[in-house]
């Protein structure tokens, strides 16, 4: 999912990361993404021009904080401004939680799956452990071991401008 300042190409800073958390929030929370069209063209138009929808049984905090997180204006987005995380953090959403344990990890999750083994996926619907696993390794490496892009593919990607290795 791409945003606005992405999309129309302009200069764009964390608040693009912000509008990330909030996409993938709002699909954890909702069940789907905030915009959707097979159509490309169809989609960034969504992106751009729609206002966001939410299911009657979202928490006002949860609208709120979904609404904050995916403000078109990176200006305006919550975590846009000079308090970064900070302004998410204080968010009402997050009401009672201790940031400084959940950076020192000494919160307890609520559901902790018990497996017996590095296979064991009783936790996964079968509609997906049923599927037939299609293993498609890179075609070639680049001297550090790392996935290059040929020549060839390098067209599917002209707005992709970064380089692990720093070469283009």
């Amino acid at each position: 999912m791409c945003v606005s300042q992405v999309l129309e190409d302009n200069d764009y800073g964390r608040a693009v990361d912000w509008w990330g958390l909030g996409v993938v929030t709002y699909e954890m929370m909702c069940g789907r993404l905030p915009f959707y069209n097979q159509d490309h063209e169809k989609l960034f138009e969504l992106i751009l021009m729609e206002d966001i929808k939410f299911p009657r049984t979202l928490s006002s905090d949860a609208k709120s904080l979904l609404s904050g997180l995916l403000i078109k204006d990176p200006n305006k987005r919550l975590g846009g401004g000079p308090d970064d995380a900070k302004e998410i953090m204080r968010h009402s959403f997050f009401t009672g939680i201790e940031w400084q344990d959940v950076y020192d990890k000494k919160l307890v999750p609520p559901f902790k799956p018990q497996v017996t083994s590095e296979t064991d996926t009783r936790y996964f619907d079968e509609e997906f452990t049923a599927q037939t696993i299609t293993i498609t390794p890179p075609e070639k490496f680049d001297e550090d071991g790392m996935d290059c892009l040929d020549n060839e593919r390098r067209p599917h990607f002209p707005q992709f401008s970064y380089s692990a290795s720093g070469r283009e």
